[in-house]
């Protein structure tokens, strides 16, 4: 007996998954495997059709056309939507019953994500809308260099937290054939300044984020060893694992965006990228455009030492 399916290609952008009849065997598709079948099956996959309009669109007498009917009719591919009575007789509208049709053999299959692990989050998208271009991201990933740089002649040693900000874009792009992440020192030298920008890393140990920072909504205190944040009233937080989540517009480019995850330490840095990938439908549930400010204090829930959470202290 035939079954519904749905059909899901990986390779599609938009998450779009087709309904699809189902055999284990071709025998029961055998009514789609003539020519004049598969061309009722195209014509039905525009709309819904009268067997007349069928006839005259394939040239076929209408005896042909109705036998073709019943045998998809009688597979479960097509299916009647409605009769009317016309000239005393009877006109009976087809369409398909289904998406598509396909024989399935006996093997285990590979095993897939649930519909639940694999959702989109419709806050985060919103969010980085810019950064993504029908299924490719469209910008940078930017990190701090290890080495020694900058003013102060640091070195980042939080990069590697933007691993986990790629497993949360990844649920809108499909994996890009170049290689979207630059070190900030190769970004200002490549010239690259005047694209959309995610730079992870506060001020200290990005290069990036120090000239980002005077626009920043909410920023980090200038000067000194970049020891605090001040929100829009001038309120100072020190706390290590004290960070800013922000969005505005490129300095360099004001056509393109620029976001920001940055915390005051390492810690704080990693309590960021915590904040969008984890808990964008609390951060970013009522933003639609333009820029964008929230001031984050990562937190322990489960107690062995390690932020995991997030706590907002400022939004703008």
């Amino acid at each position: 007996m035939n079954k519904e399916k749905l059909l899901f290609d990986p390779r599609a952008h938009g998450g779009i998954a087709k309904r699809v009849l189902v055999s284990e065997k071709p025998d029961g598709f055998k009514a789609a495997s003539g020519k004049v079948g598969q061309k009722i099956l195209s014509l039905l996959a525009a709309g819904p059709k009268y067997p007349a309009e069928m006839a005259r669109a394939l040239g076929a007498h209408h005896q042909t056309v109705y036998y073709h009917i019943g045998r998809l009719e009688k597979a479960g591919l097509i299916a009647r939507v409605r009769s009317e009575s016309i000239r005393g007789g009877e006109a009976n509208l087809f369409a398909l019953s289904t998406d598509g049709y396909a024989v399935e053999f006996p093997v285990r299959g590979e095993q897939m994500p649930t519909l639940q692990a694999s959702s989109r989050s419709k806050a985060l998208g919103r969010f980085f809308k810019e950064f993504l271009r029908e299924g490719e991201f469209d910008g940078w990933i930017v990190v701090g260099s290890p080495l020694q740089h900058g003013a102060g002649g640091t070195q980042a040693r939080d990069g590697h937290y933007a691993v986990q900000l790629g497993f949360a874009l990844g649920q809108f792009v499909s994996v890009p054939t170049g290689f979207p992440i630059k070190l900030d020192v190769d970004l200002r030298a490549e010239k690259l300044l005047g694209s959309n920008l995610v730079v992870v890393g506060g001020p200290r140990t990005n290069v990036v984020a120090e000239e980002l920072n005077p626009h920043l909504p909410i920023r980090f205190k200038q000067g000194g060893f970049w020891g605090s944040i001040v929100d829009d009233n001038g309120r100072a937080y020190s706390s290590e694992l004290d960070c800013v989540v922000a969005k505005v517009r490129n300095p360099w480019n004001r056509e393109k965006s620029c976001v920001v995850a940055a915390g005051l330490t390492g810690a704080g840095t990693k309590a960021a990228i915590i904040g969008i990938s984890n808990f964008a439908e609390v951060l970013f549930q009522k933003y639609r455009s333009g820029d964008f400010a929230c001031l984050l204090r990562g937190t322990d829930k489960d107690g062995d030492g390690k932020v995991d959470s997030v706590e907002l202290l400022r939004q703008l």
